[in-house]
């Protein structure tokens, strides 16, 4: 097959799978609102409490600069010496990106492009990085949710939140301490799949960026401070999410939510946003805040993503207006990226 057929299919292959997941999700949002979980008249009206959103809505901005610090640190773990202010950049430009082309080609794959062009032959562990930074958001998810569950375990006993999150929240903290057992214990030169990986690469050269990726992963076996402190970063973003969603649900006249039960479940309504679908977890976010809250006594759960998410859409808007500055200073590089965009899967 040619490059340019490749190329043709990889399109039409995305525009499919761009009418699916609109459909999907459009069928799922006309199914929240049809039972109540989806009001736009209450999320206009939470407008009218600017004391409550201008608050949360500035919270959630900021934690973008917390994020920045995370990402700062896991880059210098691997001798990648970035400018504070590029990063700052690099993270707003990924987060537009987020926004635009969820699971087509994301502000990942945009970040680890340009450290690419600014650090030789460093893109695989500039990868290796951003997943981490993924892993350790999800981790702190999981923390929080898991932490707020045992201190309310007494007064949640025996309720229907308890029953309906008691597993999914064992299982995802096995999972992280699965995890970084395994980072932390097992030494590189034991690491099965390691091993694994390069003896793959040896056969089929398209798994070595996979393996540079997971190299890059590895590092941070030696750098066990730095996981510590960006886990911790990472805690302290979810702290300040979880709490912006409370000031969104007194926003929407729901002021009585037990503050415990709040941190238990949003964050796991906002692992399920990790798989991206739509722009900023719409629809799966609403369909999963919708259900959780449920359990607190309330159907705004949907409304009060839909607060989130917009909180989302603004940050995006500036790192877009970073990436516009972007391309009128470095245009050709601009260039290289979209053609890049075009040839991902």
């Amino acid at each position: 097959m040619s490059r340019t057929s490749k190329i043709e299919k990889n399109i039409i292959f995305r525009y499919w799978k761009g009418i699916l997941k609109t459909t999907f999700v459009v069928a799922l949002l006309y199914i929240l609102a049809k039972k109540g979980f989806l009001s736009l008249e209450h999320t206009k009206r939470a407008f009218t409490h600017l004391d409550k959103i201008i608050p949360a809505i500035l919270s959630l901005f900021l934690t973008t600069f917390l994020t920045v610090i995370r990402w700062h640190w896991l880059l210098r773990a691997q001798n990648i010496n970035l400018p504070f202010l590029r990063t700052v950049q690099l993270v707003f430009v990924g987060c537009f990106f987020n926004i635009t082309l969820p699971g087509a080609v994301s502000g990942d794959f945009v970040k680890a492009f340009y450290i690419g062009k600014e650090v030789a032959g460093k893109r695989g562990y500039a990868f290796g990085s951003i997943l981490f930074d993924r892993l350790a958001g999800l981790s702190a998810l999981v923390l929080v949710s898991a932490g707020a569950l045992i201190m309310d375990f007494g007064s949640l006993k025996g309720t229907p939140l308890l029953h309906g999150v008691q597993l999914l929240v064992t299982t995802a903290a096995l999972c992280v301490v699965v995890f970084y057992g395994y980072l932390f214990l097992v030494r590189e030169r034991h690491d099965p799949l390691l091993r694994l990986f390069k003896r793959l690469e040896k056969k089929y050269n398209s798994v070595g960026s996979l393996t540079r990726i997971y190299e890059g992963v590895r590092h941070y076996h030696a750098h066990r401070l730095t996981v510590l402190k960006v886990l911790l970063v990472s805690v302290c973003i979810h702290v300040i999410v979880c709490t912006s969603c409370l000031y969104f649900a007194a926003a929407l006249g729901v002021s009585d939510l037990p503050t415990l039960a709040v941190f238990v479940i949003v964050p796991l309504g906002l692992l399920v946003t990790a798989v991206p679908i739509l722009p900023a977890g719409v629809g799966t976010g609403h369909a999963a805040f919708g259900w959780l809250f449920q359990f607190l006594g309330t159907l705004r759960g949907a409304d009060i993503f839909s607060l989130f998410a917009i909180a989302q859409f603004i940050t995006g808007g500036v790192g877009g207006l970073v990436y516009l500055r972007f391309k009128s200073r470095a245009p050709a590089l601009a260039l290289e990226l979209e053609r890049e965009q075009k040839t991902s899967t």
